[in-house]
């Protein structure tokens, strides 16, 4: 069988099993403040082409990401359910490139299947990012960010190196495209250098080799121009409380980040509706947390001593990942697990590298060589979990304040729509007899 109908397999699979997992999604609809500010951007742009490029607050400068949105509601108009199955087949998508990612730097498909099918069960990130209509934008950042990085590991352990080489090309390509969405430059130029770092036997080249250096030049070129032109300014705290706190608050929330992929449960629709068992387990959450924490550290530190050096570039991917987030958004954005998104990666490669070895290592024992498969299994479950939680929690907010206010903001806003139902309808639309503008 051929690389290419393997590979057409896979994706179905991936596609399919991503569809299974989040079909649940499908009946929702709008209630986050960013789904409604997507929805009003769209409008936005019905007016005038040049709101592309809208970077003031609220907006941000991620003319792909509106784009693909107005492109989306041209074909779904206020109807989420379109919304919704795209983002479930975008993260379908990035499952399969996180198999490609893996299987391309540790040419190890047990692990490589393990690590897409973790991730196609959003383990680390527990599928909030699927589960709103917003969550478009983490989504193709995660793709472009995907692509980038698989063509770059491509091109210098297959290609040679070459800037000339398709696979070189297609990276670059990628690149451009991501300096187009809210930017995740820091997160991919810090992949390329750890990567370069950790691989420099196989590859026979410099950390700082001259495929980095143009994609570094691409990168300060890119901030230049998005600065001088579009008036980009990089999201950073709202209220500066120094140095030394800017460096403590960020350290502080790259660990509770990392905790959040191993322990997501906070105080919410989660605990409370979560029956007995999970409010007790609540009950010990700080405890947990700092024994976690802990842990994360010990397993750092130790996988960087004594892990292969695929196991230490996924390691740095988490750290590197999670930064801009620790780091630029505090406190706009605080914790938000749909930020894990992208940063889960490494986490779940680290997972199925862990389980598929340590069952390599007993497999002279039928039985108990499945015994290290119980912690992905885990996460497995405890994702759906959360998932179930979620979505029956966002199908609450939907029909509870201040969604009702944010609708009619909207139509206050653009006389072109009316409320019908609850739901966001264009009026021209609207069968002539009804009356619509009322909600439920």
């Amino acid at each position: 069988m051929s690389g290419f109908i393997k590979h057409s397999l896979v994706l179905a699979l991936f596609l399919g099993l991503s569809y299974l997992f989040f079909h649940l999604a499908l009946d929702n609809s709008y209630w986050h403040s960013d789904d409604f500010s997507y929805l009003a951007h769209n409008l936005r742009m019905t007016e005038t082409k040049t709101a592309l490029f809208d970077n003031q607050p609220p907006y941000k400068f991620q003319p792909f990401v509106y784009g693909v949105s107005y492109f989306l509601f041209h074909r779904f108009g206020f109807e989420p359910r379109g919304y919704f199955l795209f983002n479930i087949l975008l993260h379908g998508l990035n499952s399969f490139l996180v198999y490609l990612l893996v299987q391309t730097l540790l040419r190890d498909r047990a692990v490589a299947m393990l690590s897409g099918l973790l991730f196609v069960f959003a383990v680390g990130n527990y599928g909030k990012t699927i589960l709103l209509m917003s969550g478009l934008e983490d989504l193709l950042i995660t793709t472009l960010t995907l692509l980038t990085t698989v063509f770059y590991f491509r091109n210098e352990l297959v290609g040679g190196g070459k800037t000339r080489s398709p696979w070189f090309a297609l990276s670059l390509f990628f690149f451009i495209g991501s300096m187009f969405t809210r930017s995740t430059s820091l997160s991919i130029l810090g992949a390329f250098l750890a990567f370069n770092y950790f691989f420099r036997r196989d590859t026979g080249r410099r950390v700082l080799s001259p495929n980095f250096v143009i994609f570094l030049v691409i990168a300060a070129g890119a901030l230049v121009v998005k600065t001088l032109v579009f008036h980009y300014a990089p999201p950073f705290y709202t209220v500066n409380p120094g140095p030394f706190k800017v460096v403590l608050y960020a350290a502080k929330n790259v660990l509770s980040y990392l905790v959040r992929m191993i322990f997501p449960i906070h105080t919410s629709y989660l605990v409370v509706e979560g029956g007995p068992v999970v409010r007790f387990v609540y009950g010990f959450a700080t405890q947990i947390r700092i024994v976690i924490a802990l842990v994360m550290l010990s397993y750092s530190f130790f996988g960087f001593i004594f892990g292969n050096h695929t196991i230490r570039f996924f390691i740095a991917w988490t750290y590197i990942t999670v930064i801009p987030f620790a780091f630029f958004q505090f406190p706009a954005d605080w914790l938000n697990i749909r930020n894990l998104y992208l940063v889960s990666i490494g986490f779940v490669m680290v997972i199925s590298a862990g389980a598929v070895y340590c069952s390599r290592l007993i497999g002279h024992h039928r039985a108990r060589r499945l015994i290290p498969f119980i912690v992905p299994v885990f996460f497995i479950l405890l994702a759906r979990f959360v998932v179930v939680r979620l979505d029956r929690n966002y199908e609450i907010k939907e029909a509870s304040p201040p969604t009702p206010e944010r609708r009619e903001l909207i139509v206050r806003r653009y006389p072109s729509v009316t409320i019908d139902g609850g739901r966001l309808r264009y009026k021209a639309d609207m069968p002539a007899d009804s009356t619509g503008g009322t909600e439920p």
